[in-house]
């Protein structure tokens, strides 16, 4: 029987190109890999931990699927390792968005490659977008699911060199997701209302305490009115 995978995976591997050679980097048990190479969309992968536990069920899902010569596995941190692979993905899926930001930033490979990256944050979103902008990565798509109703976001970036700044509501919210609302309104709104609730919570906190939330309100505000243009 093949592989089945939630819509958070689902949905990172519908981002995965065909034919790709790609690193799972904190590894799912490999269900990541073992599902795109069962729908003959790999040349190649490494599945890959920092735990051993993951590793060794990694591997027995591997063997029972029989794809142990096209799927590999290494018991490392991050990418430490990988760059001996002939990887063109890279899939990062349920970790912190600055934990994503640090492992991407210790592999030089992934420059020198243009290596492309299938980004899954689970939190600290805004502040990778602003670490692949500033360290000259170009999100070329994004993309977002809801699973067990949970609502995630999926960027697809690849480096270019090319620094960019970019303001806090393209931070939040993402420049590829303002530029294309309309071709998703559904998700789209989703993400605004999402980072609404957040806002607003923090506003009420920072208030709370003394502090002052000028900047949190003006981006609020400008959230607002990206909802209600998609919204009319």
């Amino acid at each position: 029987m093949k592989t089945k995978l939630d819509n958070r995976l689902l949905t990172v591997a519908s981002c995965v190109e065909k034919g790709a050679y790609l690193a799972d980097i904190g590894t799912d048990h490999a269900y990541l890999p073992i599902y795109l190479a069962e729908n003959d969309m790999l040349s190649g992968a490494v599945a890959s931990d920092i735990h051993k536990g993951p590793i060794e069920s990694a591997r027995k899902n591997i063997a029972d699927a029989g794809l142990s010569d096209l799927i590999h596995t290494e018991l490392t941190d991050g990418l430490h390792g990988i760059e001996k692979y002939p990887v063109t993905d890279i899939a990062i899926a349920g970790m912190g968005g600055m934990m994503i930001a640090g492992i991407l930033e210790a592999a030089p490979f992934i420059r020198e490659r243009k290596t492309r990256l299938i980004l899954q944050p689970m939190q600290h979103i805004p502040e990778l977008r602003r670490e692949l902008a500033e360290k000259g990565y170009r999100i070329e798509k994004e993309v977002q699911t809801m699973a067990e109703g949970k609502f995630y976001q999926i960027i697809c970036a690849v480096y270019d060199g090319k620094t960019r700044e970019i303001c806090d509501l393209e931070a939040y919210l993402g420049a590829y997701n303002i530029a294309h609302k309309t071709e998703n309104k559904e998700n789209f709104t989703l993400l605004c209302k999402r980072h609404l609730d957040i806002l607003n919570e923090k506003i009420k906190g920072m208030e709370k305490g003394g502090h002052d939330a000028t900047a949190e309100r003006r981006l609020a505000e400008e959230i607002t009115r990206e909802l209600l243009e998609i919204e009319t």
